[in-house]
C-alpha cells in the first residue's frame, strides 16, 4: 500500500510539523493535489482510531488491522475527490464501519455454510425451517441477502440465517429490539420480492 511504500527520507519531519497547524479543510485539499506529507498527517492521526472502531465490531484484532489499512488505501485511492469531505473522522469511521458489517455478515454465513456441509444437511435453515430445495435457490438467496444495506445484511444474517434472537442481536449491536425488528421486515419484504422476481418459491 502507499502508505506503507512512501520512503522514509521523503517524510519530513520540518513539512509534518508545518502541517501540523493546517485546517482540516486544507489538509484534504492537499491529499487530493496527491500530497503525500498530507496523506502522511491524516494516517498517523486517524490510524488507531479506524483500527479501535473495526476491532470493537469484528472483536477481532487482524481483521480490524486488515480493514484500517484498507480504509486509508481508498482514501489514497479517492483522493482526487476528497477535497469536498467534511467531518473526516466521521467519514472515515463510516467506511470502518461498512467494512467490519459486511466482514461479520460473510463470517456468520460461512459458518452456517461449514456446519450444514459438515453434518450433510440438505436443508437451509432460515426463521423456523426453510428447506433449500436447490443450488439455484441457495444462489438466489444469497445474492439477494447480498444487495441489502451493510447493516440490514448483517442483521438478517444473524437473526433469519443462524437464528440469534433480535435482544441478542439488539445488545450484541448497541441498538434497540426496535430497531432489529425494522430491518428484519424491510429484509425479509426484499428477499420474497427478489425471489418472487426470479419465479423461485419460498417458505417466507
Amino acid at each position: 500500500m502507499y502508505f506503507e511504500q512512501i520512503p522514509a527520507h521523503t517524510i519530513l519531519s520540518t513539512t509534518l510539523k508545518k502541517l501540523s497547524n493546517v485546517p482540516e479543510e486544507e489538509l484534504m485539499l492537499l491529499l487530493s493535489e496527491s500530497n503525500p506529507h498530507a496523506f502522511t498527517r491524516i494516517y498517523r492521526e486517524y490510524q488507531a482510531v479506524v483500527f479501535a472502531y473495526a476491532n470493537r465490531i469484528t472483536k477481532s484484532r487482524p481483521v480490524a488491522e486488515d480493514i484500517s489499512q484498507d480504509v486509508f488505501f481508498k482514501i489514497w485511492e479517492q483522493r482526487k475527490t476528497v477535497g469536498s469531505i467534511r467531518h473526516l473522522k466521521k467519514y472515515l469511521l463510516t467506511m470502518s464501519k461498512h467494512s467490519a458489517l459486511d466482514w461479520l455478515a460473510r463470517k456468520a454465513r460461512d459458518q452456517l455454510m461449514r456446519e450444514k456441509m459438515r453434518h450433510g444437511a440438505e436443508e437451509f435453515h432460515c426463521d423456523a425451517e426453510n428447506v433449500l430445495q436447490s443450488r439455484e435457490y441457495h444462489d438466489l438467496l444469497h445474492n439477494a441477502i447480498e444487495k441489502l444495506p451493510p447493516k440490514r445484511k448483517l442483521i438478517f444474517t444473524l437473526c433469519k440465517i443462524k437464528g440469534i434472537s433480535y435482544d441478542k442481536v439488539a445488545e450484541q449491536l448497541g441498538v434497540a429490539p426496535g430497531t432489529i425488528n425494522d430491518h428484519i421486515v424491510k429484509g425479509t419484504r426484499f428477499v420474497k420480492e427478489y425471489l418472487k422476481q426470479h419465479d423461485m418459491a419460498h417458505t417466507w
